[in-house]
């Protein structure tokens, strides 16, 4: 994906392949507040929105992002402090930063908020990128994609859409029945709609899709505009009954949460940043502990030619993670002078002509993933027959500076209870934390299981096919030499760059060994891993040195999120199911409402963690959710019980 060609005409901004403007020449802010945010009656819904509320915009084309601006600007000075925005932006050609600045310089009185748009601006990357602004109060979702495929693949309840594409005689694919259909599909009923033209078929295509059209005054010398309310919101079979999760409003927003590791932490700061409290049950003295104790671990893509979803989970986790811990690490700077985030990029290093492949596959642009042909580590590689690509939106972090930080950041919304939960259970609509005693430790409507590898130890998960893989982290001690290496590296394995006088090698690979003493066979294994790639920069060290962790991993190496299904249910639900019978013959799926998992992230836990987190919060409190559905699908719970069922291998 590149970023959209513009022409300057005039000061204006011109799009020669729609060979439209971006926005009137004559009041282009004026006609946008009157178009957008006067016709769907925003200031006035607004003031009804009481503190646990939610309000969604969506718009089709995000364009220089005035729109977006104007709207974040009236939020904030009209709407409750505590209620939040979700903003979701379709936007096929993604406009550069650099003409952004060029636009927000015809406003000065805009350019606060314009500023505080492109410090999270993300490159343009095919997929979701979510971002958090005006200090959580608005969630920004820009999605970059062709709309039809965008608004096909969410259930987003929108409250009021934005119509902004280039004009229906420039971009037809923008106006089509399809899209007005795809348009009902994700508005809540009483949903509103405005948009500048007043075209006859696209007033017809709406009032099709079950719209109540009306025409009214345009702006300047516009004679008419159109606006829309949806009166009669279609029911419609889910496609997936299976994966179609009940919409639950639970009363008091309280969390408990078991693990205080990476995972359970990014899932409790989530929910704070949503208002909630909760409770992290943790079995060890401190928090991170476990995997998430190692002092330093890459924040790193996983690459699949073959599997488009996975591929599309990692890039949008890694470059949200990476807006996150940039925030983490700021508000945590008045605390602490220490650095846990090194936002240096990472070196990647792949088999002559597979980086290419990959970038090729996935449409990379060379601002997030490119190929060099010269860099640092020309001269140290022992295999010249390789590709050294450069993920520049990458990084290192140390897991365990990083959970001290969510816990700062969680305040006094976040309670830590030190204490091993030996059971579960649900009564009287509350989920329980249970001791050896069967006490309750702690009880809440809603209950996340996100305790690394002991996540399938409880009777109502234990069918989770989650395994322990031991892994061992080696340090390095610094030399002359090794500091040439001012990166973090990814090959066999990984290396750090120096940090505090020490590198960090790892990490080993071992299913089922619950060793949790450091092996001088392991140790040997990672500097043969270093060697064999950055042969005679680092000296070997004279004794053991480094940590084990233990990584919770799933049967097809895939984090799990979600809300856990009734597997008796399902069992009985979809017994049927390898026979083949139509999918709307099957009734909805029913899931322990409240009962949630965040697990098996292996060793990209700080790539998905925060991602993962955000969905899961999103699911709780029914919000848009910042990936696709077949994202969301790909990690359910549910997706193990429904190859068995297709199997019609659902015995036990």
């Amino acid at each position: 994906m590149k970023y959209a060609e513009i022409e300057w005409r005039d000061g204006q901004p011109y799009s020669p392949g729609y060979d439209d403007i971006y926005y009137s020449t004559a009041g282009g802010r004026e006609e946008s507040e009157y178009v957008f945010l006067k016709h769907n009656y925003l200031a006035r819904r607004w003031q009804k929105l009481g503190a646990d509320d939610h309000f969604v915009i969506a718009e089709t084309g995000f364009g220089t992002g005035l729109n977006f601006v104007l709207t974040l600007q009236a939020w904030a000075e009209q709407a409750s402090p505590e209620a939040r925005l979700h903003y979701v932006a379709i936007e096929k050609h993604p406009v550069s930063p650099e003409d952004i600045k060029c636009v927000a310089r015809n406003w000065p009185e805009l350019a606060e908020t314009y500023d505080e748009l492109l410090s999270v601006y993300p490159l343009p990357v095919e997929g979701e990128h979510c971002r958090s602004l005006l200090g959580g109060r608005v969630q920004l979702h820009l999605v970059f994609a062709d709309v039809i495929a965008a608004l096909k693949s969410r259930e987003l309840q929108v409250d009021a859409w934005y119509l902004d594409g280039f004009g229906p005689d420039k971009n037809a694919d923008l106006w089509s029945d399809q899209v007005f259909s795809l348009i009902e599909k994700n508005s809540k009923q009483g949903a509103t709609l405005s948009t500048y033209t007043a075209a006859g078929f696209v007033r017809r295509g709406l009032q099709a899709a079950g719209f109540e059209v009306n025409k009214v005054k345009g702006h300047g010398k516009k004679r008419e505009m159109i606006t829309a309310v949806l009166k009669n919101k279609k029911l419609q079979p889910a496609k997936t009954p299976w994966y179609t999760l009940e919409k639950t409003n639970y009363k008091n927003k309280k969390a408990v949460i078991i693990g205080a590791g990476l995972i359970g932490l990014t899932t409790a700061w989530s929910l704070v940043q949503r208002g909630w409290q909760v409770t992290v049950i943790e079995k060890h003295g401190n928090v991170a502990e476990e995997a998430s104790g190692n002092p330093a671990g890459l924040l790193m893509l996983r690459l699949a030619i073959d599997n488009k979803n996975d591929t599309a989970f990692y890039t949008s986790a890694m470059l949200y993670a990476s807006h996150c811990l940039d925030k983490l690490q700021q508000d945590n700077s008045s605390q602490s002078d220490e650095k846990f985030w090194f936002y240096d990029g990472v070196y990647s290093i792949f088999k002559a002509g597979k980086a290419e492949k990959i970038i090729e596959a996935y449409g990379f642009p060379e601002q997030f993933m490119e190929v060099l042909a010269e860099h640092d580590l020309q001269p140290h590689l022992k295999d010249k027959n390789v590709s050294v690509s450069f993920l520049r939106e990458a990084g290192w972090a140390s897991p365990k500076k990083t959970c001290e930080a969510l816990v700062q950041a969680c305040g006094q919304s976040l309670k830590l209870i030190h204490q091993n939960v030996d059971d579960i259970r649900h009564t009287e609509g509350e989920w329980q934390a249970l001791d050896k005693k069967f006490q309750v430790i702690a009880s809440a409507e809603v209950l996340v299981v996100a305790n690394g590898v002991d996540v399938n130890q409880f009777e109502i998960v234990s069918w989770l096919p989650v395994s322990s893989v031991r892994g061992q982290l080696t340090e390095v001690t610094a030399s002359e030499t090794s500091l040439a290496l001012n990166k973090a590296l990814s090959f066999d394995a990984y290396v750090t760059p120096e940090y505090k006088g020490k590198h960090y090698v790892g990490a080993t690979y071992r299913v089922s060994d619950k060793n949790q003493q450091l092996t001088q066979e392991e140790q040997d294994e990672n500097l043969h891993h270093l060697e064999q790639c950055l042969p005679n920069i680092f000296d070997k060290p004279e004794q053991l040195n480094g940590r084990v962790g233990f990584r919770p991993v799933s049967n097809d190496m895939t984090p799990i999120i979600g809300e856990i299904p009734d597997k008796q249910a399902f069992k009985e639900d979809y017994k049927e199911l390898h026979h083949g019978r139509p999918r709307a013959q099957y009734p909805q799926a029913k899931y322990l409402s409240g009962l949630y998992v965040n697990a098996a992230h292996g060793s990209r836990g700080i790539c998905s963690s925060f991602l993962s987190a955000e969905i899961l919060a999103a699911m709780i409190v029914n919000e848009p959710l910042p990936v696709s559905k077949e994202i969301v699908d790909h990690l359910s719970p549910a997706r193990f019980l429904m190859r068995k069922l297709k199997r019609g291998d659902m015995a036990e």
